[in-house]
Formats: C-alpha cells, structure tokens, sequence
C-alpha cells in the first residue's frame, strides 16, 4: 500500500470542502451554526426609555439638594409597571411610582431608588414593594439624596440603533447572539447549514447493539461512536445500519446514503482482506478516490473519495481506528462545510511523563491524558493502545504524535499534542 502523511491526507480533504449552502434556519436550532449574511437592526433596543430599577420616576433637579437629613418632599401623580403606557408626565415637585422595565414619563429625566426615598411620616417605604391600593401607592414621599440627570434610566437605543450591523457573516452564533436575534425580532435566520452525515458499518460479524453475543460476532459499536462524535461536531448523524460482506449489499446502501446525505463515512472493508469491497463499490458506483492509505496508526487503511459534491470517508473497522479517524480529518471537514473558521483543536508542545517505543515508518497517534502543571503539559498514555481498546480513548483527553523515524521517545521527550475535549482554536 502506498502512503501519504498526515499532513498531505488533511491538506488534499480540505482542499475539497466548502461551506454548504445556506437556509433559513428557526432561531431555536440556530445555535452553534454560523451566520451566512450580516444582521442589519431594524428596531432600536431599547426601544423607549426605561426604568433600571424600582423607584419613582423624578426630575433630577428637584432633589439636588436632598438629604438624609434635609429630604425634599414629592407627590407622587401616578404609578407605572412594565408593559404599561406611562399616562402622565412629570411636573416640578411631582414623582411617579415606577417599576423595572417600565416606560419613563415625559418630564421624568432620572429615576430614584426606593430605597432612597420615605414617606412624609418618616415611614421607609415597605407598602412600594408590599401594597397595591391607590391611596398607598401615591401617597407623598421624602426624596432622600441627590442623583444627577440620567440615573437608573435605560436609554431608547442604548444597546442597538434602528439601521446597525450588530452580527456579521461568518460568525458562530452563541446563547447570547440567539437572545439579541430574538429581541430584533428574527425567527428565522440565515445560516450554513448542518451536514447530514451516512454512517454505514460493514461486515457480517457486527450485531445491533440490543443482541446477544454470540461465537465471532462483535456489537456494532462504530455507528453510534461516530453519531456521537458527529453529532458533537454539530452536524446531523444518519445511520444506515449493517451492509453484509457482499458488493451488493454495499452498492444498495451506499447508493441510498449518497443520494440523501452530504458525507458518507464507511467503517470497514478499506484494508486488503477477501471481503473487503468498499473500494471496489466506490469505484463501480463512479466515486473519485483522493487517497488510500496513511502513514499512521490507528488509521493506517484510511480512504477519502468524493462523489460529484458529496465527500466519502472510508474508515478503518477497528473502533480506536475510526474514532482517531473521524477526530483528525472528518471533524475538520464537517466543521468547514459549516461555514466555520476555526477548524482545529488546540496543539501544544507536551512532555512524556514515561518512555514511548513502536515501530519505526508510521506517525503513531497515542491516547494520552494531559495535566497542565505550570506553563508545562505533562502527557501519559491513557494505558494500551490497540486500536480495537475503545477505553484508551474514553480515557483520553490528547492524542500524543510520535514522528514516523523514532523507534524510542524517552521521558522528557517533547511531543505535539492535539486536546481533542477543547474547542477549536485555529
């Protein structure tokens, strides 16, 4: 079998993917997708000017002389909570009973807290937070202390203006764009779209996951290894099931998977065995390899082809194999079909805390757990690390890099080290 590296295989892949068209998408199944065109404001948020907090609405000038110790008296001439239409204005000498969110009167140019005011009886004002009746809520009040124009008051507009770009293309939406999409009143937004990835296993010994084992037959892991790592990597997973160790059970479903999905991953039948068909089926059925076979291990028998704007991954059977895999070289893809620009997970320079040996010719990708100590990344190997040992990968939290020529990394070594549990950095 003739390899290429790491490098040549990730380069050839993303050379191939480009965003996916975008759609409208609901706000509610916007979040983590990246913005296809900028969002442009057509209201003012606020809208109108508001109240921060509980208080009374006042003119500012008329209490900048007030203390504890010298209040200034106010009539209170109305009461206004959230949702309401303020319906009176603010004279001099005059105060209205304000709540959080509520509109600020016309006249009212500062809002003072209710801790900072009593009543004329020297009474604090409990019945504000308390009391519903008329006569309580606009009874006279003692302001307490001066507050300058402005105070406690939300301004219309302070946080968007009606015409201004407050998201722009190419941006991955969080929680709190989500928020300000829906206080602009956008249900819908314009979105890349998430890949509908295929995952079909091959091979007559898999069961489902729900059958007992019996003699050669393993559980049928990989389709829901690779739905959760698709699913994590915000694309939408599409399980196929179990193709038989036939072409023609192969052809069938790949063929129905191509037709309906962006991505195809195949796990099985890439190696050089009696039954393994899945490169001939790709060739029948007119798919384009790009590359067969990487110098690494696990992943070593790992194929990339596409199928007019459809990418095809075949990857190895063995579970490590296809998870290091799709970590490496699917995740990435899937992430720029996205629209994303942050394709890859954070590579630091760790130090082996125990001897590493292999065979000299192939990059080995170690399962590595990772404690930061100071400014250094101490990195140990997660234990064995067959490619069919899944628990080397649950216990990873880094895949370790060991350079293709090495025989012996001693301990002390430094080592490139992808976290594959943080987000993408570059």
């Amino acid at each position: 079998m003739e390899m290429i590296s790491i490098e040549e295989a990730l380069s050839l892949i993303l050379k191939n993917g480009r965003p996916l068209p975008a759609d409208e998408s609901a706000l509610d199944d916007a979040l983590g997708l990246v913005l296809a065109a900028d969002i442009i404001s057509r209201d003012a948020i606020p809208s109108f000017n508001n109240s921060a907090m509980d208080g009374y609405a006042v003119q500012a000038a008329d209490i900048a002389s007030a203390t504890p110790e010298k209040p200034v008296p106010l009539k209170v001439v109305g009461d206004v909570k959230a949702g309401d239409v303020a319906g009176v204005a603010v004279e001099t000498g005059q105060a209205v009973r304000i709540m959080t969110g509520a509109p600020v009167p016309v006249g009212a140019d500062a809002v003072i807290r209710v801790e900072d005011t009593m009543t004329e009886a020297g009474q604090e004002r409990a019945a504000f937070e308390h009391g519903t009746g008329a006569s309580d809520s606009l009874s006279p009040i003692l302001a307490l202390r001066s507050i300058p124009a402005g105070r406690n008051v939300r301004l219309a507009g302070e946080d968007v203006k009606p015409g201004e770009t407050v998201l722009v293309a190419g941006q991955t939406l969080g929680p709190a764009d989500i928020g300000l999409l829906a206080s602009l009143g956008f249900p819908k937004v314009n979105v890349y779209r998430r890949p509908h990835v295929a995952v079909i296993t091959t091979g007559d010994e898999l069961l489902e996951i729900d059958q007992p084992l019996e003699p050669g037959k393993i559980r049928n892991s990989n389709a829901y290894s690779l739905a959760a790592q698709i699913k994590q990597a915000g694309a939408i997973p599409v399980r196929y099931g179990i193709a038989a160790d036939t072409p023609a059970a192969a052809r069938e479903l790949f063929n129905q998977a191509l037709a309906e999905c962006d991505v195809l991953l195949t796990t099985g039948g890439v190696s050089v065995g009696e039954y393994d068909y899945v490169k001939d089926v790709l060739a029948d059925i007119g798919a384009a390899k790009v590359f067969w076979g990487v110098a690494q291990k696990p992943g070593k028998p790992l194929g990339y082809w596409t199928f007019k704007d459809r990418h095809i991954f075949g990857l190895p059977g063995n579970p490590v194999a296809a998870m290091v895999s799709f970590e490496e070289y699917v995740r990435p893809l899937l992430r720029r079909l996205m629209g994303q620009g942050l394709l890859f997970r954070p590579a630091v320079t760790g130090v082996l805390v125990s001897n590493v040996r292999k065979r000299p010719g192939r990059v080995h990708i170690i399962r590595v757990q990772v404690e930061k100590k100071g400014a250094k990344y101490l990195v140990d190997s997660t234990g064995p690390q067959g490619s069919g040992i899944l628990r080397s990968m649950v216990l990873a939290d880094g895949l370790a890099f060991i350079p293709a020529e090495l025989e012996l990394m001693p301990a002390g070594s430094e080592v490139t080290v992808h976290l594959i549990t943080h987000p993408e950095d570059h």
